[in-house]
């Protein structure tokens, strides 16, 4: 690969390896010819060695040291490999380049933010991934809400700072953040979200966001527990027996231990003995 970009310069050749990786992942989906490697960082850690791509970036950082792009592109090669300390350095040194978004400002069409705007949070984002990494939790939250601030909230760091406030039983707090997402959360967010309006008893608006992960992923066992539940506390009784009697299924058949079937199992011998009775928790 190296020979035939040689005659690329500076960014464009670093860019031409991220196109390619990426379109080259994209194409191990759409194909189904062999298994993908679980995510990005595993396909960047086979397919680009370390010493050899970081030599060559190296190479276009000093040739333009004030593009913070190679120094996020460097970050990511090395976060892959593992050298989340080196990645963080890389990082720092990308979100120093980068200008902060300025206020926006009206015109005749609304509001508008200059285009640095999402670099920034972009480059904030990924350094609270690698805090994360790291456990650095309360370095990742205050760096995830200086990524959402502003007109263009970044929209993952939204999602983790969701996952935050949840995984520490502040789900009116974690609901913001998931709002600011809109329509954009993924399966497992609409999973988050609800779970954040279950816990506040908002079982209808829990069960909208449910359905839709159901709908997105129909036999993913934890969305037809979820929807079990919200159900059951609807007074759904029906609708939780068949959801139960899903998940039972599905969860067997991917092998979830028996242990964690259990309870979703009396629930539904429950629901059988008393149509009208039931009780959930989260487990």
């Amino acid at each position: 690969m190296t020979k035939k970009i040689s005659g690329f310069s500076g960014t464009l050749r670093v860019f031409f390896l991220l196109i390619i990786a990426i379109f080259c992942y994209s194409q191990l989906f759409a194909q189904k010819t062999s298994e993908p490697p679980e995510s990005m960082d595993d396909f960047f850690r086979e397919n680009f060695p370390l010493e050899s791509t970081l030599k060559q970036i190296d190479a276009d950082i000093a040739r333009n040291p004030g593009n913070p792009a190679l120094w996020q592109t460097r970050a990511t090669l090395l976060e892959s490999h593992g050298k989340t300390d080196e990645a963080l350095l890389a990082l720092e040194k990308a979100l120093a380049l980068i200008p902060e978004p300025a206020a926006s400002q009206p015109n005749q069409k609304g509001k508008v933010r200059i285009v640095t705007g999402h670099n920034y949070a972009g480059a904030l984002f990924d350094i609270a991934k690698i805090y994360l990494a790291m456990n650095r939790r309360d370095e990742a939250r205050k760096t995830l809400q200086r990524a959402v601030q502003g007109d263009s909230p970044h929209m993952m760091a939204c999602t983790y700072l969701g996952n935050i406030f949840l995984d520490e039983g502040n789900s009116a707090e974690a609901l913001k953040y998931y709002n600011l997402m809109g329509h954009n959360l993924s399966t497992s967010g609409k999973i988050s979200k609800g779970n954040a309006l279950y816990n506040l008893k908002r079982y209808d608006e829990a069960i909208a966001e449910y359905e839709v992960a159901a709908h997105w992923k129909p036999e993913l066992p934890s969305v037809l527990r979820h929807l079990g539940d919200a159900y059951l506390r609807a007074g759904r009784y029906a609708d939780a027996l068949n959801l139960y009697q899903r998940y039972v299924k599905s969860a067997r058949q991917k092998k979830i231990p028996e242990s964690e079937i259990a309870p979703v199992i009396s629930r539904l011998e429950q629901l059988k003995k008393h149509p009208k009775s039931g009780s959930t928790k989260h487990d």
